[in-house]
């Protein structure tokens, strides 16, 4: 495998350094890397593997010198940057939402839709599926598989660090203040703190919220093709690394919990919880850094309509998004660069 020129786009943010870390473990064969950010973060050090690198003015970059930009830095920097690396050559892997949605760009999740990579050199750009949808696709793939989905009901359990590094302080920050008889703020933001709130992001005119119809429709979009149904409640708790999402499926086949058990015990980096110790059934706390999905509490329907139910925990920063990139970039060395 020959190896490549790459850039970290927001290599300082929480999934770019997370993204570092899975390169350097993973031993992608690299030239030259590069670490690049916003002019504020522009000539800082950052460690990779036992080299420290500058940070780069990401604005200023020639993006000609990289056979691969993954960027991660958020939608504006992707909308201003994304062209830029793709016209100078580049092939651009973006975590942002900015291209999910575009039909001239695939939307990847690794180890799911991974043949529609093949497009990727059309306009130079790779979409990856947020967090929260690698989490349930890379569960529900398998049983996919074997029959058709027809309706899925998921209710996920959004860690504060959905929102990057602002939102993993807010929620440092108000649980310092809660427990030393503060408010938990000293403006008007909403308390996540010792709290459950039953919306996360904003609520649109159908009732559903940006957050919930993103999962909605970019399963939809990967799993195209097919007749899916998708219905989803995100409730943000006060939890700094990992999502949980309880899901219902139903297929066009019957499902029983050992079925299911056997697809999934046969996929990398999926486990299998199945003790009966609350504290060993796939807790959130088992899963953060750490680059793995853990599926327990797998039961089937009482009414004998052969849908299953189960609860999964995974790293939304190492797992759902710096993984998949990688995994991403690694598949577009193998067969497409």
């Amino acid at each position: 495998m020959r190896t490549i020129n790459l850039a970290v786009v927001g290599a300082t943010g929480l999934v770019g350094e997370a993204i570092l870390k899975l390169l350097a473990e993973r031993e992608l064969p690299l030239g030259e890397l590069y670490a690049l950010a916003s002019d504020s973060g522009a000539g800082n050090r950052i460690s990779f593997a036992s080299r420290s690198l500058t940070v780069t003015d990401a604005a200023q970059f020639d993006f000609s010198k990289v056979d691969v930009a993954i960027f991660a830095a958020g939608a504006p920097a992707s909308q201003a940057l994304v062209p830029v690396a793709a016209e100078s050559g580049a092939l651009a892997v973006d975590l942002s939402p900015a291209y999910r949605y575009d039909d001239a760009v695939p939307l990847i999740v690794a180890d799911v839709n991974d043949e529609l990579l093949a497009q990727a050199r059309e306009t130079n750009i790779v979409a990856c599926a947020d967090a929260a949808t690698v989490q349930l696709l890379r569960a529900l793939k398998p049983i996919n598989d074997m029959a058709p989905i027809q309706e899925v009901v998921v209710t996920q359990l959004q860690a504060a660090s959905a929102t990057g590094r602002s939102g993993v302080d807010q929620l440092a920050q108000q649980s310092v203040r809660l427990l030393n008889g503060m408010a938990p703020s000293e403006d008007a933001k909403a308390q996540i703190a010792f709290n459950v709130l039953p919306v996360s992001g904003q609520v649109q005119e159908n009732g559903y919220s940006s957050e919930e119809l993103k999962l909605m429709l970019e399963s939809r979009r990967v799993l195209a093709g097919q007749q899916l149904q998708v219905l989803v409640t995100t409730v943000r708790v006060p939890v700094f690394y990992g999502h949980g999402q309880s899901v219902t499926v139903r297929a066009v086949q019957p499902l029983s919990a050992g079925q299911a058990v056997t697809l999934w015990e046969g996929e990398q980096d999926l486990i299998v919880q199945e003790n009966d110790d609350p504290q060993a059934m796939s807790p959130v706390a088992m899963v953060e850094g750490q680059p793995e999905l853990r599926i327990s509490r797998i039961r089937e329907d009482m009414e004998g309509t052969g849908a299953i139910s189960y609860f999964s925990v995974a790293d939304n920063v190492r797992w759902g998004a710096a993984l998949n990139a990688v995994k991403i970039v690694e598949k577009l060395l193998k067969d497409y660069l």
